[in-house]
């Protein structure tokens, strides 16, 4: 097994496990981090998450700030109303992940075959 297959799991494992720990007697924040975690496939999305200072709970001020910025009042009521695309967008911006870093392809093993490449 090379390095890199280790190290990618290792990497994505340890991320997970900091969201999970985040989320620790705190309901509210587990959509956040089951949305994280779903998108923590590779290496650089894990080092994203991982990134000192980042935290799920920095993310919901992050998007409460958004969302205070979208305010409107009617009929004396205010109300905020966004999109789950625009809410996951305020996610990955806030912990730098991009469309490469989610895209980013997992290398292989060079002994490992995939029987999906013959279809």
């Amino acid at each position: 097994v090379k390095k890199g297959s280790i190290d990618m799991s290792f990497k994505t494992d340890q991320a997970k496990r900091k969201l999970a720990e985040e989320c620790q007697g705190k309901d509210e924040l587990i959509p956040f981090e089951e949305y994280l975690t779903n998108i923590c496939t590779n290496n650089k999305v894990a080092d994203r998450i991982l990134t000192d200072g980042k935290t799920i709970e920095g993310c919901v001020k992050s998007m409460t700030q958004a969302a205070k910025k979208r305010i409107k009042t009617r009929s004396g009521i205010q109300c905020v109303a966004m999109t789950p695309k625009e809410g996951f967008e305020i996610i990955r911006e806030y912990y730098g992940i991009t469309d490469d870093d989610m895209n980013a392809h997992i290398s292989k093993p060079a002994n490992i075959v995939d029987i999906t490449d013959f279809l």
